[in-house]
């Protein structure tokens, strides 16, 4: 039973988040206008015994348009709209419509009242407080003329005496209810403004926690885990990857020649060089101090190995500004590159690449050794 009804509700309401929640609130106003229509029939047979003409061309039109704008927001026809909720036509329609039930009511003309709080309720969780104040003077002019015009033409019904009490009441209820929808306006505005300034500071704290401060790559432990994950994935799929360390060569050396700020600029300048070098599935990472890390997802050893030379070449290439008298730093880049075996653990790849590293180093610098 539960898997029909599901598919019904999904059918009728849709199933993206924010239409089914656009179709939820349509469909309750749809609901409401049933109520209201079982009330006007009520109210005809109190009045005249019977269900008048004009009485069932009000819960045509009334119940009607309500149905055209659930079917508007349901086909995504509203989507043209800045409000695809169709909020504000929806109340001025339904107030309208609650102003002509008043009229045609009779004896039992007060339900049109409550129905009208109802609706302005629907208002005030969706606009403005500016649009609530307008629509509350809206139906305070559409609910004056409905009594007056009833009073003109039935007053043994509609006595001028109760309607100008009805009036009045309206006159003090619905400015209270516009002060009220500021209030909650104001409340949403502040609710959408924290909950920015929550998804910022997440997204912050997320970035802090996975990235390096300097270069903007992956710091080691986010990295650890992104390899920890590829070897995973590498033993149930059978597809390898291959795995390089990387280091700055005489890096120490541009530290004490030219300082700590450009040993940041040269490492910065890396970061960059490199990620426009390796392809958008290669992750790279910061492994420490002057020491990167390269992980090539579903490559094999040669492929790897022109891709680290492509990177390597494109590093020393690089002329990094160090004052304003035009005076430039070039860095050049070792780098040990393996290739991961099934059945070793990611410790094991990555002792094999820290030893095709220093081997790198041992036999000139500026080179990649792979295996």
């Amino acid at each position: 039973m539960t898997e029909p009804r599901g598919q019904l509700s999904d059918l009728l309401l849709g199933q993206e988040p924010a239409l089914r929640v656009r179709t939820t609130q349509t469909g309750l106003a749809v609901l409401l206008m049933v109520v209201s229509v079982g009330f006007m029939f009520y109210a005809g047979w109190v009045d005249h015994g019977g269900l008048r003409p004009v009485m069932l061309v009000w819960s045509v039109i009334s119940l009607g348009g309500l149905v055209a704008a659930f079917l508007a927001i349901r086909t995504g026809w509203s989507l043209r709209f800045a409000d695809p909720s169709l909020t504000l036509p929806q109340i001025v329609f339904s107030i309208a419509s609650s102003a002509w039930g008043y009229g045609l009511g009779g004896e039992m003309r007060a339900i049109a009242l409550p129905m009208l709080m109802i609706v302005m309720m629907f208002g005030m969780f969706q606009l403005q407080a500016r649009a609530t104040l307008g629509l509350g003077a809206y139906a305070l002019l559409a609910f004056g003329l409905s009594m007056g015009l009833m009073a003109w033409r039935r007053p043994e019904v509609y006595r001028p005496a109760v309607e100008l009490g009805h009036f009045m009441m309206l006159m003090l209820t619905l400015p209270a209810v516009s002060v009220l929808a500021g209030r909650l306006s104001r409340i949403r505005r502040r609710l959408v403004d924290q909950k920015a300034d929550l998804t910022q500071a997440l997204t912050l704290i997320q970035a802090m926690a996975t990235r390096d401060d300097l270069t903007g790559l992956l710091n080691r432990r986010h990295m650890q885990t992104v390899l920890e994950q590829e070897t995973q994935r590498s033993l149930r799929s059978g597809r390898g990857y291959c795995l390089a360390l990387l280091d700055i060569d005489h890096f120490k050396r541009i530290n004490d020649t030219h300082g700590h700020g450009a040993g940041d600029a040269a490492l910065q300048a890396f970061a960059e060089a490199a990620q426009q070098a390796i392809r958008t599935a290669d992750v790279l990472a910061r492994w420490g101090g002057e020491e990167f890390v390269v992980m090539l997802a579903e490559t094999r050893m040669p492929a790897a190995l022109a891709g680290m030379e492509r990177l390597r070449e494109k590093v020393a290439a690089l002329e990094i500004p160090l004052n304003e008298e035009g005076q430039v730093l070039h860095i050049t880049v070792s780098a040990g590159l393996t290739e991961h075996r099934t059945g070793d653990s990611l410790n094991d790849t990555l002792e094999r690449a820290d030893k095709l590293l220093y081997e790198a180093k041992a036999q000139g610098r500026n080179r990649v050794i792979g295996a």
